[in-house]
C-alpha cells in the first residue's frame, strides 16, 4: 500500500509566526544541547521525529476517510465525543500529542481499525543501542 504525500504550507497567524521566529532566533543565538532544550520545553522526553511523522500520516489517512465518508466534524464529534476543534486540531496538525485512545474512537467511529507491528529496526539503530 503507498500512501500519497500531501504537503500544504501552513497557514499560521501573525502571533503563531512572531512566537516561531523568536524562538527560531533564540535558538540560533543560544544552540541549546537537546538535554537543555527538553528542560525549557517543561516536556518529559524527546519524541523521534519519525514517530512525529508517522502520527502525522496515520491522522491525515484518517481525515481522508472522514472526509471520503462525507462526514462533517459535527457528525464525528457526536460518534467519538471529541469536540469539532480538537478533531480539526488533530487533523491539520496542530495537536502536539494525540493519544491512542484518541487514535482509536477516530478510527472505530470510521468504522476502521489501527494495527501496530514489530519488526527488526534498522542497523544503524540498533548500532546505536
Amino acid at each position: 500500500m503507498s500512501v500519497k504525500r500531501i504537503h500544504r504550507k501552513s497557514e499560521r497567524t501573525p502571533d503563531e509566526l512572531a512566537e516561531l521566529r523568536a524562538v527560531r532566533e533564540r535558538y540560533q543565538a543560544e544552540k541549546p544541547s537537546p538535554e537543555e532544550a527538553l528542560a525549557q520545553s517543561g516536556h518529559d522526553r524527546l519524541v523521534p521525529l519519525g514517530e512525529v511523522i508517522l502520527l502525522h500520516e496515520l491522522l491525515t489517512l484518517l481525515k481522508q476517510e472522514r472526509e471520503r465518508q462525507n462526514l462533517t466534524l459535527a457528525d464525528m464529534e457526536e460518534r467519538t465525543g471529541i469536540g469539532q476543534a480538537a478533531l480539526s486540531r488533530l487533523e491539520t496538525g496542530r495537536a502536539a500529542n494525540p493519544t491512542v485512545d484518541t487514535i482509536y474512537r477516530i478510527s472505530t467511529a470510521l468504522g476502521k481499525s489501527v494495527g501496530c507491528y514489530l519488526q527488526d529496526a534498522p542497523l544503524a539503530a540498533k548500532r546505536l543501542a
